[in-house]
């Protein structure tokens, strides 16, 4: 808590000085009138957390990006994964040498905007030279887009997407005689039947009590109200969540993957039949089974109360520290990564989904999900899709549900006193979070 709260302060210090240092501010009305009188290409970093799979397509999507714009020269820099790069970008924001673009989650980018660190984009996306074709802005799916909005301004797009999936093995449900879970109840039914010899039935992320929102709205409940400013983690909701998924792995039918990390692990080595990860988990689990010869498919997340899907993923934003050019500079490869080519692309050879609604109804992306089906699943549960909160020090809500999920799995606290406790310890690190800031 001290570490998160120093970090809000040391940046709400560097306001001044980046307020002082910053250099040229973007004239609303000539946005696009910078020009790059120089000959050399306009260099512009780009941090993210991307490896492996999803790493080289990123890699291979902005060499083509800078091979089709000579005058840019976009740099992918991979800072680690999101842990390490949210704390490089803080420390960049100290030394006043933040990156042109960078991914980063809503909930963390919110500390950035209220520093006026963030460029908006609505000067970019509507400019009449060089503004996103209208046909293009409006085909982003409209909560993904809007939610990079802080008043009603837009400060981020979505960048890679992505949504919570059943991932199950498909010869041992066949062989347990055990349907794919629809339902909480089939879900649990087919734990028990699968959980034998010491294997369990379903396993969880390691991080399951950071993504709990999506059991939680499954219950019926929220995690939080961001107009009333209301943390709801103690609630008979989210303690029917918590029931329901340390239940079983109190009976000995579920597990959370503490030593692996990820389900992919258990998945694939046969020790765990049923489990839950985003779609960008994809390419590791296909790259892991494929070792293994574990034959996967995935299918909708089941149903509690009702139906309910966390996208999850990153968003991209442009820090305003930059110059005119290299802002100018990024707009251009924002664009680029919402043209059909390059999103249809991301769609098929990441873990993501496509970022327009046309690029998944395209023929390409269709070929593919004859091939690949596991992508129609993620963008099927779309009617019902959400995305977590994106209130100052919101990683505070799921930081907490994590150590109370830890903390009644390992018999410290009880459910009740876990979520009492969690609820409490998210409301004093919020209110400390906004405190530091002078603006609200």
């Amino acid at each position: 808590m001290k570490r998160i709260l120093s970090l809000f302060l040391v940046i709400a210090m560097v306001v001044g000085m980046v307020g002082c240092n910053k250099q040229q501010e973007t004239n609303t009305k000539d946005v696009g009138q910078a020009q790059n009188k120089s000959t050399k290409p306009v260099e512009i970093e780009f941090w993210h957390a991307l490896a492996d799979e999803n790493g080289e397509v990123l890699q291979s999507l902005v060499d083509k990006f800078n091979k089709q714009n000579p005058n840019i020269k976009v740099k992918a820099v991979f800072q680690g994964h999101y842990k390490e790069l949210f704390e490089k970008l803080n420390g960049a924001a100290q030394a006043g040498n933040l990156p042109t673009l960078s991914m980063i989650y809503c909930n963390r980018l919110s500390a950035y905007v209220l520093n006026d660190l963030v460029q908006e984009l609505d000067p970019y996306i509507f400019d009449k030279k060089i503004g996103m074709d209208k046909k293009i802005w409006e085909d982003i799916p409209k909560p993904l887009r809007d939610n990079g909005m802080w008043n009603g301004k837009h400060f981020s797009l979505p960048f890679n997407k992505s949504a919570y999936l059943m991932y199950y093995n498909v010869d041992a449900l066949k062989e347990a005689g055990v349907e794919v879970p629809t339902t909480w109840e089939e879900l649990k039914e087919a734990g028990k039947k699968l959980s034998k010899d010491g294997k369990k039935g379903i396993a969880f992320n390691k991080s399951v009590g950071v993504d709990f929102s999506y059991w939680v709205e499954q219950a019926g409940g929220h995690i939080y109200d961001e107009k009333t400013d209301t943390i709801l983690i103690d609630t008979p909701e989210t303690k029917k969540a918590y029931e329901f998924i340390v239940g079983m792995v109190k009976e000995g039918i579920g597990k959370v993957a503490f030593e692996d990390g990820y389900i992919t692990g258990p998945m694939s080595r046969g020790e765990s039949f049923i489990g839950f990860a985003t779609s960008s988990n994809l390419p590791e689990m296909e790259e892991a089974c494929k070792e293994t010869g574990v034959n996967w498919a995935v299918a909708e997340l089941p149903k509690g109360e009702k139906q309910a899907s966390l996208f999850a993923g990153t968003d991209i934003t442009m820090f305003n520290t930059s110059t005119d050019e290299q802002k100018k500079a990024a707009w251009e490869f924002m664009k680029f990564w919402f043209a059909e080519e390059t999103t249809t692309e991301w769609g098929i050879k990441s873990g993501y989904l496509p970022m327009t609604n046309s690029s998944t109804r395209s023929d390409k992306f269709q070929e593919f999900l004859k091939t690949d089906s596991s992508k129609k699943v993620a963008l099927d549960q779309f009617s019902y899709a959400y995305q977590d909160p994106k209130v100052l020090n919101g990683y505070a809500i799921h930081k907490n549900m994590q150590e109370a999920l830890e903390e009644i799995l390992s018999g410290k606290k009880t459910i009740e006193q876990a979520l009492k406790d969690a609820q409490q310890n998210t409301r004093k690190e919020l209110d400390e979070a906004k405190k530091s800031f002078a603006k609200e």
